[in-house]
């Protein structure tokens, strides 16, 4: 691979890695806008209606909301996944610059070893 290679290919992790981080950014901003949305209905509800259906309402929201809480966290989670490919792409991407310098130095070492300047 020569060094332009190197320096493409990590341009492109990169650039990969940009989007796994806004991709994490967005998934953070819609886990926390999820967790705890349905809590309100409740005290909405027991401040509108009394009785058995008031109550199976309450218990429902409940049950739906630990749900989406649930799966708020799981959100956050995968985000939290995201941002860590993220830091081994722009590792990956560091790796290769580091790469094309090599392949630079030894190119300019065999040239000047040749004569070749």
């Amino acid at each position: 691979m020569t060094s332009a290679e190197f320096r493409r290919r990590a341009g492109a992790l990169d650039a990969e890695a940009s989007a796994l981080a806004d991709d994490a950014d967005r998934l953070q901003f819609e886990a926390a806008a999820l967790d705890g949305i349905l809590d309100p209905l409740v005290a909405i509800s027991q401040r509108v209606w009394t009785g058995p259906a008031a109550q199976d309402f309450e218990a429902n929201v409940r049950w739906y909301s630990s749900i989406v809480s649930q799966q708020a966290r799981e959100l956050g989670r995968i985000a939290h996944d995201l941002r860590r490919q993220a830091v081994v792409a722009r590792g990956e991407a560091a790796v290769l610059r580091a790469r094309a310098l090599a392949a630079d130095a030894a190119v300019a070492v065999a040239n000047s070893v040749s004569g070749v300047v």
